[in-house]
């Protein structure tokens, strides 16, 4: 019992301290960050999608590509595809199609979300003229 009250104590005198790290405010957004490569051939793709849960959704907020046989170097068009399904119906949310010289970040608009119920999905489709390949990440 009395080592109870000493370790008890301890984390008394340490609280007090100030040997504690804040805790994340009640409603407060996390942020979450996903990275998908796809490959054709010598040709591939890295996608990287950043979004936030804030209440019942999913706010997306950024994203960015890079492509070539040496990831940046290649020209072409990146596609990218935001969409969730609800039961049989698939929503796209967002869709824009970019020149790119191998490197591409996106901004979406601030009311691009995904309900945090559904299944959702990013596709970035890179097309440098002679390949192409997808890379998809999951929204949940």
């Amino acid at each position: 019992m009395k080592t109870a009250k000493k370790a008890g104590l301890v984390a008394l005198g340490a609280l007090l301290a100030g040997a504690t790290v804040p805790a994340t405010p009640a409603g407060a957004a996390s942020m979450i960050q996903r990275t998908s490569i796809c490959h054709s051939g010598d040709f591939s793709g890295r996608f990287t999608l950043q979004y936030e849960a804030v209440g019942f959704d999913y706010r997306i907020t950024g994203g960015y590509t890079v492509s070539g046989p040496y990831i940046g170097d290649v020209a072409g068009t990146v596609s990218l595809r935001i969409s969730y399904r609800t039961g049989s119906t698939t929503h796209t949310v967002y869709s824009q199609t970019s020149a790119t010289t191998g490197h591409t970040t996106f901004t979406v608009p601030t009311t691009t979300t995904v309900p945090v119920t559904s299944t959702g999905t990013a596709a970035a489709t890179f097309d440098n003229g002679s390949a192409s390949c997808t890379a998809t990440v999951p929204i949940s």
